[in-house]
C-alpha cells in the first residue's frame, strides 16, 4: 500500500507541471479585462487612456495554446501588459473582432486598438493572414511598435 500512495504521489508531482502548460489557459497573472465586445473593450481603452491588445483564439486551437503557452513563458512581456487594456475574446464572440475587410476565420488572432479605442493596423508575420500570431515573440513587437507609436517612447516594453 505504501509503494502505491508512494507512486501515485509522485505521478501527481510529474504530473503537475504539463497540466499547468497542456491545459492552454493565458497565466493567471496576465491583467485581463473582463471586456469581451468591441464597445466594452473601447470603453476600457478610453477610460485607461492606454492602447489594448486583444487576443482572440478557440479553445480546441492547437495554434491557440501554443501561442497561449509562449507568452505564459515570457515573464518579461507579461510584465509589460500592464501598459496596455488587455482582452482574451473566446469562441464565438471573436466573430465580432473580424477586421474590417477581411473575411478569413483562422486563429489565434491579435488585434490592436490605439488609445482612442480605434483599431490598429498591425499585422503580424505571415503576410497572407495579418492577424494571425504564433509566437509571443511577434506579439510582442506589435505591441512595442504600438506603444511606440502612442506614446512617442522608444527601447524595450
Amino acid at each position: 500500500m505504501q509503494l502505491f500512495v508512494r507512486s501515485l504521489l509522485l505521478l501527481m508531482a510529474c504530473a503537475v507541471p504539463f497540466a499547468t502548460a497542456a491545459d492552454g489557459e493565458f497565466d493567471e497573472s496576465i491583467p485581463f479585462v473582463k471586456a469581451v465586445s468591441v464597445a466594452d473593450v473601447t470603453t476600457e481603452v478610453v477610460s485607461q487612456k492606454k492602447p489594448a491588445v486583444v487576443f482572440v483564439t478557440q479553445p480546441w486551437c492547437g495554434a491557440c495554446k501554443g501561442l497561449k503557452r509562449d507568452i505564459n513563458g515570457n515573464k518579461e512581456f507579461q510584465k509589460s501588459l500592464d501598459k496596455f487594456v488587455v482582452a482574451h475574446v473566446v469562441g464565438d464572440d471573436g466573430k465580432e473582432w473580424q477586421f474590417p475587410g477581411e473575411t478569413d476565420g483562422y486563429i489565434p488572432r491579435v488585434y490592436f486598438l490605439d488609445t482612442a479605442g480605434k483599431m490598429v493596423d498591425l499585422k503580424g508575420p505571415n503576410a497572407k493572414y495579418g492577424r494571425f500570431f504564433s509566437s509571443g515573440n511577434s506579439v510582442q513587437d506589435a505591441a512595442l511598435k504600438l506603444l511606440k507609436q502612442q506614446t512617442g517612447l522608444s527601447g524595450e516594453l
